[in-house]
């Protein structure tokens, strides 16, 4: 038993011990003994009523100058109040200054209880999404933000947010990231990006009208290169730079076609259409024609482990698996192999190409898509790539809701896979399983 209760305890006792003694000495010790309890009672009541006015009263509660338990249990709790009180002074303290702040950003901010209502948001907020303080608070702000993609996006929030028009601004696009935190909230962060739409827009037209221009040209000079390499009577100093120079305008149409492309397929805005492919036709024909194309060139199968064929867009899927197949040979040596597998299952369909390459850097798998990105600049240059063939790839995947999957290990070789979903998949007798 702690010192101080002990005292309490030993206290009462001496307390009953010497109204017992003076009921003895004066008679009716059961009387003597129920005065001294009731005072006791009386006392610890006192105590009471002031700790409970400490706990409960606005105003503080100065402890008796007295000794005891009774002081020792006053003088703790008055000491937790002022910490407490200066807790919520401080709370209040950095409170207003994340309201401060928050109000000073140009980026919105909005928080989210775990069901959707509007707790708080920044003036930013106000000005961007045309929220009022006044009335919206406590709302739900799918009610207040009705665009489709944002109310899909708020059942299921993850990756890097969607991009929506301003309900409020005319021609104003926002970019809309929701994050969790703390207990069943969430913070929805809005950001104004119709400077960067614009330029980016701007961007795609001046590559796709450059890219319309220069084919004119380009296939000019390459019909006299063609002609000149073609001459009989060309001089011979003159064989190897005509060469070069139809090589290289050659190059230059490959990386205009594949510009042209990419910028088709990144302006696109709905997905892709909803044509029969025949994937297992387009496969066949395909690895038939890298197979002998040239003379030194990895060994190519091929293995279908089902039938079904897709619904989207001929030329773009022709795009993603020609573009995948003949990288794989790029970088893979005459004496490796290059595997190519079309398989379905209920999560839907892949397509995956397997090579025993040079592979792929762990920390540059992240940028490989990216337009005009190469692992090795110079080798790329030399085997004639266009460095364009992966992003083509990529966004064709994309605009048939499929994902790609890079993986790799560098000298050993690399594995690129696309997935596509069942709803775009077309079963005509079931599962097959063939090779060729």
């Amino acid at each position: 038993m702690p010192k101080r209760w002990a005292q309490q305890v030993a206290l009462l006792a001496a307390w009953l011990a010497a109204a017992a003694l003076l009921g003895l000495v004066f008679g009716a010790p059961a009387w003597w003994l129920t005065a001294a309890l009731l005072l006791y009672v009386a006392y610890t009541l006192r105590y009471i009523y002031l700790l409970d006015r400490m706990l409960d009263g606005s105003k503080r509660v100065a402890p008796f100058a007295t000794r005891g338990l009774w002081a020792e249990i006053l003088a703790r709790v008055d000491k937790i109040k002022t910490k407490s009180r200066n807790r919520k002074k401080k709370f209040h303290r950095v409170l207003r200054e994340i309201r401060e702040s928050t109000g000073a950003l140009r980026d919105g901010g909005v928080i989210l209880n775990g069901d959707n209502e509007i707790v708080w948001f920044n003036p930013a907020a106000t000005w961007l999404l045309g929220l009022d303080p006044r009335t919206d608070i406590g709302r739900r702000i799918d009610n207040l933000i009705r665009h489709p993609e944002f109310v899909s996006y708020l059942a299921e929030p993850g990756g890097e947010g969607i991009t929506i028009p301003s309900p409020k601004i005319e021609s104003t696009w926002l970019a809309l990231q929701i994050i969790p935190y703390g207990r069943d909230q969430r913070i929805a962060i809005v950001r104004n990006v119709t400077r960067e739409i614009k330029l980016e827009r701007t961007r795609r037209d001046f590559v796709a009208n450059a890219s319309h221009e220069l084919r004119s040209p380009l296939t000019v000079l390459s019909g006299y290169l063609d002609t000149l390499a073609d001459d009989e009577d060309l001089p011979e100093s003159w064989q190897v730079p005509i060469s070069e120079m139809l090589r290289q305008s050659n190059r230059m149409t490959r990386i205009l076609s594949d510009l042209m492309e990419l910028m088709h397929l990144e302006s696109a805005e709905s997905d892709a259409s909803h044509d029969f492919v025949d994937v297992c036709t387009m496969l066949s024909l395909m690895t038939r024609e890298f197979d002998s194309a040239t003379a030194e060139h990895p060994a190519v199968s091929l293995r279908l482990e089902t039938d079904a064929a897709l619904l989207g867009n001929e030329t773009e899927v022709h795009s993603i698996f020609f573009n995948l197949v003949h990288n794989a040979m790029r970088f893979t040596p005459a004496s490796g192999s290059v595997g190519v597998v079309w398989r379905a299952d209920d999560q839907g369909a892949a397509f995956e190409v397997t090579d025993t390459g040079i592979g792929i850097p762990a920390e540059e798998i992240p940028r490989i898509t990216e337009r005009f990105y190469r692992v090795d600049p110079g080798r790329s240059r030399a085997m004639g790539g266009t460095g364009l063939g992966l992003a083509i790839v990529k966004h064709a995947v994309q605009r048939h809701n499929g994902v790609l999957e890079i993986a790799s290990v560098e000298g050993e070789g690399s594995t690129f896979r696309c997935r596509f979903a069942p709803d775009r998949l077309v079963f005509r007798g079931g599962q097959a399983e063939a090779a060729v």
